[in-house]
């Protein structure tokens, strides 16, 4: 009997995924030579080594965009696209939810204010979504590419050219994905890239952001390096203010050595994410969430979208057969930032007394942001009912995936009606 059609292992059968998934050591390539090397130089500040300078090259060369700033955290590169934008106290930002907090944290810290966006069963933006929350106050776009799959970016800029609202792409988990042949992060004002360890290539924490304007190159990289104007001629030093967002010559080493074998990391993951797909095809009463049409994807991660009219089981029971069988399912839920005590308080500094606590939610001019999902029900329903599932892995093995649809396989046909 096959494991797709044996007894459930919740109810003592055996277990679909049997093969220990695929270990190894992410760092293998350059990077300890580089390591040497950048100690060797007797300086780790990016303004005398060479390996920050050298990281913002590969990166240059693997994006096709003519300006990279290099800084110390994903986050710190969103802010930095931020500024590239001129977003400024009181402007409003839209994203969308299901995201980390890297996405918001430099809206809030320029004063600014999140206004969050529908999605759709790709769990990214679109057109529709976003335009039904623009607002005369609208400055900024951030499109989250999630999980290593594209958002429909060019038709999102197109229509927030129309009224001239800038676009600033997160990337941060999307390394290698591309729409219509494009790399995403390139189709926007500026693309936010994160080297945080747990995306497709890591330095620990570090980031990049991307440009094709060099005015605003120079207004990203000076904020970042507390406006000292060092990459330029001097004359706007300490002109304006900036913050401390330096990658360090450690990192730049290792950014270097991982951006070397970068397209074959997020080549890897492309395989197994496709795989999964084949193999799911006719998965019975569910679908994985869809991928844009002319849309490469790297699968950082991806999700089920189960037809409970079809099936006899709720979430929950779903979940724990699939754990049981060994998939790596989990409820899908970690990414919304609506039910987060930040904003549904709503208080930025609880230090600060009566209504600059809840500044930029309140405003002076008498406006109050308060946040549910009334206009986000899609992400509403997809937070109740999707799986995610989190096989990929640089180590992980065609066997680990083949074995992980078998899983799904089994489950979902023991359940449908």
């Amino acid at each position: 009997m096959s494991p797709e059609t044996s007894e459930l292992a919740l109810h003592g059968g055996p277990k679909a995924v049997v093969t220990p998934f695929g270990t190894g050591n992410r760092f293998q390539g350059r990077e300890l030579q580089y390591l040497k090397a950048a100690l060797e130089q007797n300086t780790l500040f990016y303004g005398f080594g060479r390996f920050v300078q050298k990281a913002c090259h590969a990166m240059r060369r693997y994006t096709g965009q003519p300006y990279v700033v290099a800084c110390s955290s994903g986050t710190a590169a969103l802010h930095l696209g931020l500024i590239a934008c001129g977003i400024g106290p009181g402007d409003e930002v839209v994203c969308t939810p299901n995201t980390d907090a890297g996405t918001v944290i430099g809206i809030l810290a320029e004063g600014a204010v999140p206004v969050f966006c529908d999605v759709a069963e790709t769990l990214q933006p679109t057109p529709r979504t976003i335009r039904a929350v623009l607002t005369p106050r609208t400055r900024a776009v951030i499109v989250v590419h999630l999980a290593g799959y594209p958002a429909p970016v060019d038709a999102i800029v197109r229509l927030a050219h129309t009224r001239g609202i800038p676009v600033l792409e997160d990337c941060a988990q999307s390394w290698g994905t591309r729409f219509g042949g494009r790399m995403v992060g390139t189709f926007g004002i500026a693309g936010a890239f994160s080297t945080n360890d747990f995306k497709h290539i890591s330095t620990g924490d570090g980031g990049f952001l991307v440009l094709h304007d060099e005015a605003l190159y120079r207004r990203a990289a000076n904020y970042a390096d507390k406006h000292y104007d060092r990459l330029f001629d001097r004359s706007l030093a300490s002109a304006h203010f900036g913050m401390n967002y330096r990658m360090t010559e450690l990192q730049g080493a290792v950014a270097l050595a991982q951006l070397e074998k970068v397209r074959r990391v997020t080549a890897h993951y492309h395989r197994l994410g496709s795989l999964l797909e084949r193999q799911l095809a006719r998965l019975p009463a569910g679908r994985l969430i869809p991928r844009l049409s002319g849309s490469y994807a790297t699968y950082w991660w991806t999700a089920l979208l189960p037809d409970y009219a079809r099936l006899e089981a709720d979430r929950d029971t779903l979940v724990h057969a699939l754990q049981a069988e060994g998939v790596p399912a989990s409820p899908y839920g970690q990414y919304d930032l609506i039910h987060k005590p930040l904003f549904q308080t709503r208080v930025m500094r609880p230090w600060l007394r009566g209504r600059r606590r809840f500044y930029p939610f309140v405003l002076p001019d008498g406006r109050s942001y308060r946040y549910d999902y009334e206009h986000t029900p899609v992400h509403r329903r997809l937070l109740n009912e999707a799986i995610r599932l989190s096989p990929f892995g640089e180590f992980a093995t065609e066997t680990n995936i083949l074995e992980i649809a078998a899983g799904i396989l089994k489950v979902f046909r023991y359940y449908a009606r």
